[in-house]
């Protein structure tokens, strides 16, 4: 049988749980929106920024992916805690 502060706890996971997905679900339908309205910009920006580098826009792409990657890895990385601090070297 839960007791009532296990039950409570358990509530508000539940209702935190909700409310982070429909918050995650309106951000969502709210970026759509603006790249579906931006799209005709955000090509044209991709076609002068490729022509200026020289490389393919399917370059381009890859090489905004591979950095969006970087960045989500080392937000993730400054996110963990410092529990993987390298210790002193004992070889002295």
């Amino acid at each position: 049988m839960l007791s009532l502060p296990s039950f409570d706890n358990k509530r508000l996971i539940f209702h935190a749980a909700r409310q982070t997905l429909r918050k995650a679900e309106m951000a969502r339908l709210a970026v759509h929106e603006w790249l579906n309205r931006h799209d005709f910009e955000l090509e044209e920006w991709k076609n002068r920024t490729a022509f200026e580098l020289g490389i393919s826009i399917s370059e381009l792409e890859q090489k905004l992916l591979a950095a969006a990657q970087r960045q989500l890895l080392m937000s993730k990385k400054d996110q963990e805690p410092d529990s993987c601090i390298p210790s002193q070297s004992s070889n002295e």
